[in-house]
């Protein structure tokens, strides 16, 4: 079975929108390696938000997304919203921007319209330009693994790890798309 690199990216953010508030961003690059991911190094960073028009100028906060996220375990709340260690909107993107640049694979978000959406209009907004040409959506390829293949197990969210922190959904879903690569190649291999 072939090795192959990608980089998983997950978002943090105040809307579901394109031009959503990002308070925290996670990417990982990983050598996926009959059905393991092997991280060859991450990037995370929590940006500053509040005052959302001042700290991040055009970008959206929905009243839905702020409660949904008073109904998330604690720990995830207290690392999107007060954990330390903030930085502006354009010195995240200018140095995921350069990450990107050291890690040419491609960049699987978790949603055609979210994460990697989400990045791209942040990109422009300060006229960066994405590697669109590199975008996955893992959803959809989930979709059509488990529709193909209704009986793949996929990696449960580690215990160890906070759900809905950027950095460690990003290290989860790159272990679903390890397996899902195993699959799909496994079963290619067998016809």
């Amino acid at each position: 079975m072939t090795t192959t690199r990608h980089v998983i990216v997950d978002n943090e953010t105040l809307s579901t929108g394109p031009d959503a508030v990002l308070l925290s961003i996670g990417a990982v690059a990983v050598e996926v390696e009959q059905g393991r991911a092997i991280v060859l190094g991450h990037w995370y960073r929590r940006l500053l938000h509040f005052p959302a028009a001042v700290r991040q100028p055009g970008r959206a906060v929905t009243n839905d997304t702020l409660r949904w996220w008073f109904n998330q375990d604690a720990a995830a709340f207290g690392e999107a919203f007060m954990a330390p260690g903030r930085i502006a909107l354009p010195l995240a993107m200018y140095s995921l921007s350069r990450w990107l640049e050291l890690n040419p694979y491609p960049i699987w978000g978790n949603g055609s319209d979210f994460d990697n959406a989400q990045l791209q209009d942040a990109f422009n907004q300060l006229g960066l330009r994405w590697p669109y040409h590199r975008n996955r959506c893992l959803r959809s390829l989930k979709g059509l693994a488990l529709d193909m293949y209704p009986d793949t197990q996929l990696p449960a969210f580690p215990a160890n790890k906070i759900k809905h922190h950027a950095l460690h959904d990003a290290e989860h879903e790159a272990d679903v798309l390890a397996t899902l690569i195993n699959v799909l190649g496994a079963k290619k291999e067998a016809a």
